[in-house]
């Protein structure tokens, strides 16, 4: 355990939990997202997806869970170069521990937040292990990306419109989209004529074969309530 004697990482959720039958032990950092730290912005591209935020669901419901991750962000903000070198140091551990029992190690960096710097520093003191992310700061698509790092737009109607889905699809980079879709229900097959794939049965987004398509997501949580309107999909 690092000075501040908090991990990191949160290896165990539902999430991490549908990798590891793919082979894969995932690693995913959580941070209090958007302002919910009361002084930093950790998602400076957030939209409409602030107010339905998954930052409460599964144990982030508890407030000692809540509190964890915002002495997390404040430990990142005071002390950047101290926090990520306490990430590299437990991305060393985990990805031994992985080795050892035959899995792979998939660490993602923004979690609640989009901070890709940090995911890029990251992945490139960790060549040899797989990051990946979602982001609504498009122009990190531009930016000279470590190998190792795969990104997946994410679309939101204030923040990253349609317009800027579009060029990012034709480049072959897959962009997730939340439908209005019950968890028993089927997603579109297709949205504004691109291919959906259902985002729902992984988070490795890495391994999605399929490029320049629709990551389709079932709206979860306070999305499906009157505060997802505005941000969860529903003309299909």
């Amino acid at each position: 355990m690092n000075a501040h004697n908090q991990s990191v990482f949160t290896y165990e959720n539902a999430k991490t939990i549908k990798g590891e039958s793919l082979g894969f032990v995932t690693a995913i950092r959580y941070l209090a997202p958007a302002d919910e730290s009361g002084k930093w912005n950790v998602c400076p591209k957030a939209g409409h997806c602030a107010s339905v935020c998954l930052y409460t669901a599964g144990r982030g419901i508890f407030a000692t869970t809540q509190a964890a991750r915002i002495r997390k962000t404040v430990w990142r903000m005071t002390d950047k170069a101290g926090h990520l070198a306490a990430a590299s140091a437990e991305i060393l551990t985990a990805d031994k521990r992985a080795r050892l029992t035959g899995m792979r190690l998939a660490v993602r960096v923004n979690g609640t937040s989009d901070l890709p710097g940090d995911a890029i520093e990251l992945a490139r003191r960790h060549p040899s292990v797989q990051f990946y992310d979602y982001t609504k700061i498009a122009a990190t698509l531009k930016r000279d990306l470590p190998s190792n790092y795969h990104l997946t737009l994410s679309y939101d109607a204030q923040t990253v419109p349609w317009g800027m889905c579009k060029p990012a699809l034709a480049r072959g980079v897959n962009v997730a989209v939340a439908f209005a879709v019950k968890r028993s229900e089927d997603l579109p097959s297709h949205w504004r004529g691109v291919p959906v794939i259902d985002g729902d049965l992984h988070d490795l987004r890495f391994i999605d074969a399929q490029r320049g398509v629709i990551v389709g997501l079932r709206a979860k949580g306070a999305a499906r309530g009157p505060g997802g309107r505005r941000f969860v999909v529903s003309d299909f």
